[in-house]
């Protein structure tokens, strides 16, 4: 039990017995029976100091905690018909102590105050009562018609047509691409080596590279610098260069969604590492967008599109009576594949997207890279969060036609910023 849980029922516990054994011992200590006040009061109180008693007992009982106690009794309540709902509203053995008490204090205004105030507070303990007791049906007769509803959701749900369904994943399979799925490597406190494929951290360039800037003059972050070469065994098609260096920046204090602040930047230089240098943060570069450096590693992988997608890559006309199945199809296939990467991003294949589709052309444009949010990882080291979130834990796309990443020329990126 918790040592919250307990500590509150022992307090009311001493309490009880405390205030009510000094009120025992006035009322004993000039005993007179035939004074009915005096007996009413001491029946009072020792109902009120039983009643104490109990519910801090209760409360204090082993492996049970205060809030323990009230669930279940509310789940037991939830279960009963309404008129043992209020039958246990009623029962002096689940009445609160506060409820004792204000029974206790209508005693005393009835032995000692005068009939208004008596009849007035009984009022409006009635009222008070009464009110809580319609809130409670209330409550009640809700929880039973969810319940309901629940039921029925459950008894109703979509019964796919399991032949749709294959059908769709082996044509979602007829599409699908390779992806280079990109993930942190095990860290390292040494320093990584010049050239390596990294996250964050400052950028391994040439002398003459200038540090990119935004239509505002903010500096841009550098999100990933990747060694081609380690991406030339993966890319199959082998589109990307298979040398040299590609740098991805964006500005991260605004996080504009397209990119229309001139505030994304893919650059690429095909010198070997050993002409590069790294290139310290600008001094308007805020702490928080200096990302932190920590090693990548790549892997092979497959991707399907989205059903969205699907349409423009397929002839076959869509039955909007097929449209679960379809989707269906897509998330058994999408889990699938997701299963022991844990990724960060990837590049070529079919984007995770999580609203519309972001290229017309899928034929002719390449998903260049999707990096998604990466709050949930933390450096060994320091065990300092990376807290990279995009939007609502969005993603960021960049892609670029085909015959433009042939020739090499990073400047016409598309962009979007896609969340939840």
């Amino acid at each position: 039990m918790k040592k919250s849980g307990i500590l509150l029922p022992v307090i009311a516990l001493i309490c009880v017995t405390i205030i009510g054994g000094v009120a025992l011992r006035i009322l004993v200590s000039d005993w007179n029976t035939e004074s009915r006040t005096r007996i009413i009061m001491l029946i009072a109180v020792v109902l009120l100091m039983a009643h104490g008693w109990y519910r801090a007992l209760v409360h204090i009982r082993p492996g049970t905690s205060v809030d323990e106690v009230d669930k279940v009794e509310d789940e037991v309540e939830q279960a009963q018909s309404v008129k043992a709902v209020i039958g246990a509203f009623f029962n002096p053995m689940k009445m609160r102590f506060r409820t004792s008490l204000s029974i206790f204090i209508l005693v005393l205004a009835y032995l000692f105050a005068t009939p208004f105030i008596f009849w007035a507070l009984l009022i409006l303990l009635i009222a008070l009562k009464g009110y809580l007791l319609y809130q409670l049906i209330r409550y009640h007769k809700a929880i039973k018609e969810l319940a309901q509803l629940s039921a029925e959701q459950t008894a109703d749900e979509v019964e796919f047509d399991e032949e749709k369904v294959s059908h769709y994943m082996e044509l979602l399979k007829s599409f699908a691409r390779d992806t280079i799925h990109i993930s942190f490597a095990n860290n390292c406190n040494a320093p990584l080596p010049a050239g390596c494929s990294k996250y964050g951290g400052r950028p391994d360039v040439p002398a003459d590279f200038q540090w990119p800037h935004d239509n505002n003059g903010r500096p841009l972050s550098l999100l990933l610098q990747i060694d081609c070469a380690a991406l030339a065994p993966l890319d199959h098609e082998g589109i990307l260069p298979a040398s040299g260096h590609l740098y991805f920046f964006y500005e991260l204090s605004q996080m504009d969604w397209d990119g229309t602040e001139n505030d994304v930047r893919v650059i690429y230089n095909d010198l070997p590492s050993s002409q590069l240098h790294p290139l310290d943060f600008p001094e308007n570069l805020a702490d928080e967008y200096q990302l932190k450096e920590w090693p990548l590693q790549f892997t092979h992988g497959s991707s399907i599109p989205t059903i969205e997608e699907l349409s423009q890559l397929t002839d076959e006309p869509f039955n909007e009576e097929d449209e679960d199945e379809r989707y269906e199809a897509f998330d058994r296939l999408w889990k699938e594949s997701l299963i022991g990467i844990g990724s960060i991003g990837s590049m070529l294949g079919f984007a995770s997207l999580i609203q519309d589709p972001i290229v017309d052309d899928l034929s002719s444009e390449v998903l260049l890279l999707q990096l998604d949010s990466n709050g949930e990882y933390w450096r060994e080291d320091d065990e300092t969060p990376h807290d990279l979130l995009f939007g609502d834990d969005g993603s960021i796309y960049f892609y670029i036609k085909r015959e433009d990443l042939r020739a090499r020329r990073f400047d016409k990126i598309k962009f979007a910023l896609q969340c939840y």
